[in-house]
């Protein structure tokens, strides 16, 4: 029994070994790792691709913020000044109103005065004539009228 291999033998088949994987180093292998390469090309270009658009859309978001915060503003403005002019005009309308309203009340308050001092003077006259009717029915003869 030999133990020690023949070297003839061994080359004659590794030849055929040597053969299958140059083949399928140029059918399977080469193929396969160009497509492995050029997905992860894909993938990786992609996922950049992908960040930089996530980053050029959250720069647009803080532009949009910050157009928001300025219309916010300007809304703001528009309503404080337009608020101011509303409480200019109700408070000369207001004043329009309260001297129109004085103006009648202080002729109204005229008149009743005009009319307590007709009336004062009506019941003067009245009780002056009560007056001497009753001294000249008290007395039983005729007073002469006396003005005051």
């Amino acid at each position: 029994m030999n133990i020690n291999p023949d070297l003839s033998l061994v080359l004659l088949q590794l030849l055929p070994l040597f053969t299958v994987l140059a083949g399928l180093q140029m059918i399977l292998f080469k193929p396969m790792l160009a497509y492995l390469a050029a997905r992860k090309a894909a993938t990786v270009g992609e996922r950049a691709s992908a960040e930089a658009l996530k980053e050029k859309a959250g720069l647009k978001l803080q532009q949009w913020d910050a157009a928001l915060v300025r219309a916010h503003t300007e809304v703001a403005e528009f309503r404080a000044a337009r608020r101011s002019e509303a409480q200019a005009a109700c408070a000369k309308q207001v004043a329009a109103s309260r001297a129109l309203s004085d103006r009648h009340i202080a002729d109204e308050l005229a008149v009743l005065q005009g009319e307590a001092a007709l009336a004062r003077e009506e019941v003067g006259r009245m009780a002056r004539s009560i007056a001497q009717d009753m001294a000249s029915r008290a007395l039983g003869r005729a007073i002469p009228s006396v003005e005051a």
